[in-house]
């Protein structure tokens, strides 16, 4: 069986954001997450920032709200609020609710260090989404720490998980990223276990997304 929250939608690639396209991996896997989970990101776009995942990295790196969040997790500034997974998840969900995507009380990202695989899978058989840190190569055998979306699964025939499926801001982590195109790429578990952290465990560094509901 194959499970695939983000078929038939658009897919996002940090390469062309205007903000910090190098390091725009967090903010572009959680709207490629929102996306696959069913939220209308188009209202997160503003005049000035028309890409929604540049609109939520600029809210991330200007909200006074969000700069005193990240501040109580990082007083001394050692990397950017958007490079924080708290402040990613608090800032997200401000940000749904202030561009009225979300209703006031809602908080559709629930961040976690302890996640499970089975918790993931669980979200994305549900509708939703994942956004998930890992560990990659890319050109010239460089390992990179990086941000996915997962946006679904595979499982054989007697229902055993075999895939996830990831769109991959980046590009094609098989190919060491040489492939720029990341949509729906099909990760076996033996790589999602190793890559993703906390690598080599069944508890990871996970968002959860779960499925849009109407307000």
């Amino acid at each position: 069986m194959t499970k695939n929250n983000s078929e038939g939608k658009p897919y996002y690639t940090q390469r062309n954001n205007r903000l910090k396209p190098n390091g725009a991996c967090n903010v572009t896997a959680m709207i490629a997450a929102l996306v696959a989970a069913g939220y209308a990101v188009g209202a997160l776009a503003t005049e000035q920032y028309p890409q929604p995942e540049d609109a939520l990295m600029h809210f991330i790196l200007s909200d006074k709200r969000v700069d005193a969040y990240w501040r109580r997790i990082d007083p001394i500034g050692r990397c950017a609020p958007n490079e924080w997974h708290p402040v990613l998840a608090y800032g997200t969900n401000l940000f749904l609710r202030e561009r009225g995507v979300v209703g006031n009380d809602t908080e559709p990202v629930a961040w976690s260090e302890q996640h499970t695989v089975r918790e993931i899978v669980q979200v994305i058989e549900g509708g939703g989404a994942a956004v998930l840190s890992g560990v990659f190569l890319a050109e010239g055998k460089q390992t990179i720490g990086h941000v996915v979306a997962a946006v679904g699964f595979k499982t054989d025939e007697n229902g055993r998980l075999t895939h996830f499926i990831i769109d991959d801001s980046w590009g094609d982590y098989r190919t060491e990223y040489k492939n720029r195109n990341g949509n729906d790429i099909e990760m076996p578990l033996e790589d999602f276990q190793t890559k993703i952290r906390h690598c080599g465990t069944d508890c990871k560094l996970a968002h959860l997304v779960r499925k849009a509901v109407a307000k």
